[in-house]
């Protein structure tokens, strides 16, 4: 094992410290029992989560957020084994709360706000036109899908013009839309989901991906809940000195070796460091579903399983409870660190998590942890910043592919859940504030 250094090992994590900032976290060594058994379920489970004091409705109310944890690849196969219809059947909820991603729709909700804007057209979201870039939804409203974008984008019209009978914003409304109208935009409904909302992140727990579909098409509110990809890079990338994650990427490449099968490293950072990029996404997902409960009654929500017991624990009422402020707050970036070294925890945070956050089509501005505005970077600066960040690429990716033999087609294989050692003994602790 990997030997990660006696200064970090006497530190004590902010995540489970937190107390200063009004909410608590769970440890490491809890966090990595969680994944472990997250990893071995098989099954969907389901909880209830009532009525905060003090947070939202009131006191002795029947509101109420029926939480389920979805194990990796589960997928409906049977019509009487869909935990989606039978908590429609059950619940009547006025909202679906998914762990999607909402980067590609927002995106593109708030690209149509400036063609709004652009053709003097009342009654657009004002909010949505001081950036394109989605590191950080405005509020909880803005990730609930709305299919009067889909249907302005698969028209390119502005709201006012367009003809909703005809549209998906109508689709499956017997009083307003034939039979056959309803047949011909079946598809081009799929395909407009699959191109606008899901784009490339189709979830790992197959079941979220057929839930979007099927609600969506049955006129269900649907939020997408998960946490922006981009924010959990500047979180992390602003919390963590640069010699903290070179030791953490050694150390999970070092685990990699240790487990009997093969596995992708994303899997490895996820199931040996949870308490470092798992727990972010916790404290998001449970404000959201705060922020959302305020306005609703019953919500139907379903989650990846390593998120399902943390975000029952993070359930609590103020002050102790997480709130939305300080779940997409990011710090400033640690003081005497130059821009080459942040660029270099971008790259190694790709590398681990084995995604390009920065190089979406959607993202106009891939270094916003240096400068806010790329526009005003000289085109020789901006030049040398990719060039930075390629060698990083490069360096930690060859460092990786030296380190361990991977299978071919290694990024579609699941990890095994079987670990040489005991958890207790694996976590290395680090200064993360979230």
């Amino acid at each position: 094992m990997i030997k990660i250094g006696s200064r970090l090992l006497q530190k004590t994590t902010a995540l489970t410290n937190a107390a200063r900032f009004g909410y608590h976290t769970m440890s490491p060594q809890d966090y990595l029992i969680n994944q472990r058994d997250a990893t071995l379920a098989k099954v969907v489970h389901e909880a209830k989560l009532l009525p905060l004091p003090n947070s939202n409705h009131s006191e002795g109310t029947t509101d109420e957020i029926i939480l389920h944890g979805v194990p990796y690849g589960k997928t409906v196969e049977k019509p009487w084994d869909n935990p989606f219809q039978s908590a429609l059947v059950a619940n009547h909820p006025d909202l679906v709360f998914l762990q999607i991603n909402p980067e590609p729709y927002i995106a593109r909700q708030r690209f149509l706000a400036h063609k709004c804007a652009l053709n003097e057209v009342e009654d657009y979201d004002v909010r949505g036109v001081t950036s394109i870039d989605p590191t950080i939804p405005d509020t909880w409203e803005e990730c609930v899908i709305n299919l009067v974008t889909l249907d302005m984008l698969e028209k390119n019209e502005v709201h006012t013009k367009l003809f909703y009978p005809d549209g998906f914003t109508t689709y499956s409304y017997p009083y307003l839309q034939d039979d056959e109208t309803r047949k011909q935009l079946t598809t081009p409904f799929i395909n407009s989901i699959t191109k606008n909302i899901v784009n490339e992140h189709f979830s790992q727990y197959y079941m979220l991906n057929q839930i979007l579909y099927t609600a969506l098409m049955g006129k269900q509110k649907v939020m997408l809940a998960e946490m922006p990809e981009t924010l959990l890079r500047r979180k992390i990338g602003n919390s963590l000195t640069i010699g903290e994650l070179r030791d953490l990427f050694k150390f999970v490449v070092t685990k990699m070796q240790e487990v009997n099968q093969p596995m992708t490293i994303r899997d490895a950072t996820m199931q040996f460091l949870p308490h470092v990029f798992q727990a972010p996404r916790d404290l998001y997902l449970t404000a959201m579903l705060k922020e959302a409960f305020q306005a609703a009654t019953c919500i139907t929500a379903f989650v990846g399983m390593p998120h399902f017991n943390p975000i029952q624990r993070y359930w609590e009422p103020v002050p102790a409870g997480i709130n939305y402020s300080e779940a997409v707050r990011i710090n400033e970036r640690i003081k005497g660190e130059s821009d080459a070294e942040q660029i270099e925890k971008q790259a190694i945070m790709d590398v681990m998590l084995d995604t390009r956050a920065w190089g979406k089509k959607y993202i106009t501005n891939p270094f916003p942890y240096l400068i806010s505005d790329v526009t005003q970077v000289k085109e020789e600066d901006l030049k040398a910043m990719k060039k930075t960040f390629l060698l990083n690429i490069k360096k930690y990716e060859s460092f990786k592919k030296k380190s361990i033999k991977e299978l071919e087609g290694g990024s579609k294989l699941y990890l095994s859940p079987t670990i040489t050692k005991k958890p207790e003994a694996e976590a290395p602790k680090v200064k993360l504030t979230v």
